[in-house]
């Protein structure tokens, strides 16, 4: 009998152990499909910077829309709705440019076509942002690849002009719509014996070459 109670008890004690060890496994299996579900997705190695928006501002968002988004993430106060500043520009004179200023993030401008949409976002930074920061390489030379850094190639690097004072970086992304719209940081200009090492502005636009897609698309959009 009391060999019988033993062979009881010990088979009693391994059921308990494997139902526990399955409640662990059961338990680390589900921890670990929950931390994978909530776990960031990392768009960019270089962070939010470099997000195709301006404090929430994007491309072919309308009037409304675009001004209460500037204002609700840019910190401005009750009265401050409006923007400091606007003219009229481009073909016509319908375009709109808008200007915000004194914001923490820097000086902003918002292009509407026609008066109409966003086309185009400028942000002056309030301060110079490292390259190094935002994981831009310094150059297209391919020294710069084999140097061990880890960069952000998405971007093509050129110069906003043939003076090549002032460095350019962009990519292009493809919208639903059926247009482009590029994405890009502009160094601050440079002197004959100065190398570039930081980002004065952003700008985020449509991709020159498919301004008449994007009109096409924003005058069918809801």
């Amino acid at each position: 009998m009391a060999g019988q109670i033993n062979l009881t008890t010990s088979r009693c004690s391994i059921a308990r152990q494997i139902a526990f060890t399955l409640a662990i496994g059961l338990m680390l299996g589900t921890l670990g499909l929950t931390v994978s579900a909530e776990a960031p997705v990392t768009q960019s190695i270089g962070g939010p910077q470099h997000e195709d928006n301006i404090l929430g501002v994007r491309i072919g968002m309308d009037v409304p829309t675009a001004l209460k988004t500037i204002f609700d993430n840019s910190g401005r106060k009750e009265g401050q709705e409006k923007p400091d500043a606007k003219r009229n520009e481009g073909k016509d004179n319908k375009d709109i440019r808008v200007l915000y200023k004194g914001l923490k993030e820097g000086e902003v401008q918002i292009v509407f076509a026609g008066g109409k949409r966003v086309r185009e976002i400028l942000l002056v930074y309030a301060g110079p942002v490292p390259i190094d920061s935002l994981r831009l390489p310094a150059s297209s030379s391919i020294g710069e690849a084999l140097g061990g850094q880890r960069y952000d190639d998405r971007y093509t690097i050129g110069f906003t002009g043939t003076n090549k004072l002032e460095q350019f970086w962009w990519r292009d992304e493809n919208m639903p719509a059926g247009y482009r719209v590029r994405v890009g940081f502009i160094s601050g200009k440079r002197g004959a014996a100065q190398g570039i090492t930081a980002i004065a502005r952003k700008l985020i636009s449509v991709t020159p070459g498919d301004e008449e897609k994007f009109l096409t698309a924003m005058e069918s959009a809801p």
